[in-house]
This record gives C-alpha cells, sequence and structure tokens, in this order.
C-alpha cells in the first residue's frame, strides 16, 4: 500500500500495467451487479470509440481506501470526504455516469 501500512485500497494491490492516471472519474451505484458494471464499461469504451488500454476511471471502491474510511469514520467528516471526491474529479476533469433502469431507478 501507498501508506505501508496492512490493508489496502484495491487499486493498490492491482498490478502496475493495470494501473494509469485516471482519465474519467466514473459515478455509479453499489447496487449495480458486476456484470451490469463491466457490461456498462465496456459498451461506453466502444460506444466512444476509446483504447481500453489507453483508459483509466477513477472510481470510488477501487481507489479509495475503504478500511482506512472505515478505521477513520468518527474521525473523518462529511466535508473532508466530499473534499476527497471534489479534488479527485477536478483533477480528472471527465465525469462519466453509470445509470441504470433509468425508467425504474433503485
Amino acid at each position: 500500500p501507498r501508506d505501508g501500512k496492512l490493508d489496502c485500497s484495491i487499486v493498490d494491490a492491482v498490478e502496475g500495467k493495470y494501473r494509469g492516471t485516471a482519465t474519467h472519474f466514473l459515478s455509479w451505484c453499489w447496487e449495480y451487479t458486476l456484470d451490469d458494471f463491466h457490461g456498462s464499461i465496456r459498451s461506453w469504451i466502444r460506444k466512444e470509440n476509446l483504447c481500453p488500454d489507453d483508459t483509466f476511471s477513477w472510481i470510488c471502491f477501487f481507489c479509495n481506501n475503504q478500511y482506512r474510511i472505515k478505521d477513520a469514520a468518527s474521525q473523518v467528516s462529511p466535508q473532508e470526504l466530499r473534499s476527497t471526491f471534489e479534488h479527485s474529479l477536478v483533477q480528472v476533469g471527465q465525469m462519466v455516469i453509470m445509470l441504470n433502469d433509468f425508467f425504474d431507478p433503485m
């Protein structure tokens, strides 16, 4: 992990060749199935004619260290979490929103 402590974010455990500077910030819903999630990303990359090897999404689940957030839950204010997301979005510069069941929202 980047901070040298036990437990890490998922992106810290991924082989380096599959990581890169984020090109898009992805907003999504935790209730989506893995199949919906993966299918949506595949469809979006194909539709936008993006190169999968050069497309890196900042996705909170993978990039935020869920262990650290849980450990710090009583110490980190909602404003601080908002600031983290805001900083990431501004730094990346492009947002993609994943929607499912638009006519029957979750």
